[in-house]
């Protein structure tokens, strides 16, 4: 048998009325996980699915669950983390041969100290990276088979005549590539240090590195936690700006 303990995700889906975690949530890792268990019944019968949650704590999938919305920060993991260390316990004395943790660090606090709990012999996997890396490493998990990074472009080039509008979050930008480097010098002068903050993807102004995420964020007035990387670099890209990725 195998354990797949996946974070919980902000889209939910279904009704109101308390309906299985599996059904519940809707973020990519677990529609990876119904696709898995639609295509290959044999193999997903073998698999235990549980959810780590920012209500609930460590719930089996099958659970049922009304639709709620609350958030995983500092405090909240803290608090949850005697009860989600003693479930995780629990869970290990079932005999499983592979454990598969998808979850963000926010959500791995609430788990601190699980790596002593697995028995020897038991082999652990933690998805990390970028969303688009956990999803590869959740599908090769799932098939039973070692994953491997692919060679990842470093350089995303914008199309030569690009469109010039785009949708984020309900917000349309129309712009051309000269006025969207014009707002970005205007925000960069104004505060460069929001600018600076970029891990993986940026984009040169003038030579300069700023976060592609913060420059999304000036040129659409929305907070960078209304989009993740992926959707910045789309707009970016469709506003004819290239996007640089770091290292």
């Amino acid at each position: 048998m195998r354990l797949l303990i996946l974070t919980c995700s902000a889209r939910k889906r279904g009704p109101a009325a308390p309906c299985p975690v599996i059904e519940r949530y809707d973020g990519p890792l677990w529609q990876v996980v119904r696709r898995f268990q639609r295509e290959q019944p044999l193999f997903a019968a073998e698999l235990v699915v549980y959810g780590l949650s920012a209500a609930f704590g460590l719930i089996p999938s099958i659970q049922r669950i009304p639709y709620y919305d609350q958030t995983m920060d500092a405090a909240q993991a803290d608090a949850l983390h005697p009860q989600v260390l003693s479930g995780f316990a629990a869970l290990m004395g079932g005999g499983y041969t592979h454990v598969c943790l998808g979850l963000s660090d926010r959500y791995l606090r609430a788990l601190k100290g699980w790596e002593t709990l697995v028995p020897t012999g038991v082999t652990a996997t933690v998805t990390d990276g970028p969303l688009g890396t956990k999803l590869a490493q959740l599908r090769a998990w799932l098939d039973d088979r070692v994953w491997t990074p692919e060679a990842r472009p470093t350089h995303l080039a914008a199309p030569e005549t690009p469109c010039g509008t785009v949708m984020i979050a309900g917000v349309q930008l129309q712009m051309s590539r000269e006025e969207a480097l014009a707002q970005g010098r205007v925000a960069l002068a104004a505060n460069e240090v929001g600018a600076r903050r970029y891990r993986d993807w940026y984009v040169l102004l003038d030579g300069q590195p700023v976060a592609a995420k913060w420059l999304v964020s000036v040129l659409s007035g929305l907070p960078t936690s209304r989009f993740d990387a992926a959707n910045a670099r789309r707009v970016l890209l469709a506003l004819g700006l290239d996007v640089e990725r770091v290292g």
